[in-house]
This record gives C-alpha cells, sequence and structure tokens, in this order.
C-alpha cells in the first residue's frame, strides 16, 4: 500500500480523502507587508480555523511553509516551527503533510546565496529523510519553491536545480509558486531539464495569471495545475477564476486540476472576515456546480488528483 509522510508519520493515501494541495498554518510573511494581517502565529486562532476544514469534510492539507516563511530576524512561536505544526496536526486529527525547501530570493538566507547547488539539496534530502531543522519531524514534500514575479534569479535556479536533485533522491513531489505571471513554465523547464518527472511536479497559483493557455500548457506537460486561492474575495477575480477551471474541465483536462485554498493571512481567517480553510470542502462544491462542474469532477479533483500529484500514482 502507498504511503505519503505526514507530520506525525506515514499515512495511507486511500485515507487522505479531500486535500487541499496549498495551506500555511504558522508563517511569516513581513517581508512582503508588515503588519498583524501577515503574520499567522496564534495557534489556539489556528486549531480553531483548521478544526472549521475537519468539520467540513477536509481530511488532508499540505502546509507549504518553506524556509523563509517561518520567521525571519525572530521566532514567530515558543516551539521550533515543524514542531508546532506536529502538535496542531494531532490536536486536530487532520493529516498535515509539511514542506522543505526555499520559498523565493526575498525570503532567503545570506548563507543560501553561497552554497553550492548540491549543497542545498544534501539538506533538503535530510528534512525529507531525517527530520526538519533538527527535528524528527519529515517533510513528505518539496515546496512551495518560488521565484521572482516574472522571472528565475541565479540563486533561485539554484534552488531549483537542488530541489530536482533531492526530489531524485528522495522521490517526494515538488510543488512551486508562480505568482501572477506564466513564470511556472520557466519552472518547468529547470525541474524537468534535471530529471524531474512532470507529473511529479505541481505549478502553484495558477489562478493569478488567469489565461487558459498558460494551464493548458502546464498540463500538456504533465504538470499538475493548482489553482490555490479558491476564495478570492474580488467578485471579477473570482469570476475569471471558475471560468478558468470551467475551460480545464471542458478542455478534458480536469485530470491535472489541484485545489488549495492557501490561507496565508489573518484577513483569510474566518474569525477576520474570510472564508477559512472549510470553504475548500464545503461552499466550494455549491459554487462549482453553479458554473457546470459535476460532484464527480470535485471529487477528482480534491480527493483522486491531490493523491496522484503527491504519490505519481496512476
Amino acid at each position: 500500500m502507498t504511503t505519503v509522510m505526514s507530520v506525525t508519520g506515514p499515512i495511507d493515501t486511500d485515507k487522505m480523502g479531500i486535500t487541499s494541495i496549498h495551506e500555511h498554518i504558522f508563517l511569516d510573511l513581513s517581508r512582503d507587508s508588515a503588519g498583524r494581517d501577515s503574520m499567522l502565529n496564534d495557534q489556539e486562532l489556528a486549531y480553531q480555523e483548521l478544526v472549521q476544514y475537519k468539520q467540513a469534510g477536509g481530511t488532508t492539507i499540505v502546509d507549504q511553509t518553506t524556509g523563509g516563511l517561518r520567521g525571519h530576524d525572530h521566532d514567530i512561536l515558543p516551539v521550533t516551527h515543524a514542531l508546532a505544526v506536529r502538535e496542531i496536526a494531532e490536536r486536530t486529527g487532520i493529516n498535515v503533510i509539511l514542506g522543505a525547501g526555499w520559498y523565493r530570493e526575498l525570503y532567503y538566507p545570506q548563507e543560501l546565496q553561497r552554497k553550492k547547488t548540491d549543497q542545498i539539496a544534501e539538506e533538503l534530502v535530510r528534512d525529507v529523510e531525517e527530520g526538519i531543522e533538527g527535528t524528527d519531524v519529515r517533510a513528505g514534500v518539496l515546496g512551495e519553491i518560488g521565484a521572482h514575479f516574472t522571472w528565475i534569479s541565479p540563486v533561485e535556479e539554484r534552488v531549483f536545480r537542488a530541489v530536482a536533485r533531492a526530489h531524485k533522491k528522495t522521490g517526494v513531489t515538488v510543488l512551486t509558486h508562480a505568482n501572477n505571471c506564466p513564470v511556472g513554465l520557466d519552472q518547468l523547464d529547470i525541474l524537468t531539464e534535471e530529471g524531474v518527472d512532470p507529473y511529479r511536479i505541481v505549478i502553484g497559483h495558477c489562478q493569478s495569471y488567469p489565461h487558459h493557455e498558460y494551464h493548458a500548457e502546464i498540463a500538456r506537460r504533465g504538470a499538475f495545475v493548482a489553482f490555490d486561492r479558491m476564495a478570492i474575495p474580488n467578485e471579477y477575480e473570482r469570476g475569471l477564476l471558475f471560468r478558468n477551471i470551467k475551460q480545464m474541465v471542458d478542455a478534458g483536462l480536469t485530470d491535472h486540476i489541484v485545489f488549495g485554498q492557501d490561507v496565508c493571512r489573518r484577513s483569510d481567517y474566518v474569525a477576520y472576515g474570510g472564508k477559512g480553510y472549510g470553504y475548500l470542502p464545503s461552499t466550494l462544491r455549491e459554487d462549482l456546480y453553479a458554473i457546470g462542474v459535476s460532484q464527480e469532477q470535485y471529487d477528482q479533483i480534491t480527493v483522486v488528483n491531490a493523491r496522484r500529484a503527491l504519490t505519481g500514482e496512476d
């Protein structure tokens, strides 16, 4: 039986259920913007928000909080990030698969600039095979691995190549951050050049570049298209998102779609007026039914495709 590594140990893939491919539990985005909204570090509030995901029928989440996003210049939690994630997974009963790697250059520590590709790869392999940041909490994926908005810088390219080499040694899936532009195709080029099977690559934030040909090209190359801000509050952008999803379904590319809520700011929480983690396994269903996406297609995307993306199974 196939398993994937969660923060509490291996889980059978047939027990993954509804899976959000992109979430964050504890996070520091203050390098992008200062203020309370950019910091997820309230452990009790995080628990309350995640319980709503489980109550709505969600079973598994992929927490893509990589190096740089876990806090900089100060600790955002009283314990090591990976240990805090394991604790909340145990409390909620949710399967949490935690990512390893580095986010994007703005969030890199200075020492990463001086490391060789293979050195970075060796560290990532340790995160997967032994544990993250000296803990025994093992990563189950590599990601989210990001780039500048419209290009991949030299050090980011080294990180992408290191991630590819770590993938080849560990077999875990690679998930990327490609925001507001078609840089996901460049990311795909680097990863496949290093020998990664496109079927083990998830290109993130595809909703942020709402052009069907971009999404279709990713799918045609064999990778997964992640629509991972499903509860966009802006009605115009939500309309584009649902149109893009329907275009993929109508084009016969449903097998290459995965969904994530990508809770990354306090304003995404229900307690702060957002839709929270629970939107994906609940109200999203009805929203998709309204545009002609069936229950079977919803289940394909949220259960079957997520499992396939994380395991490489057909």
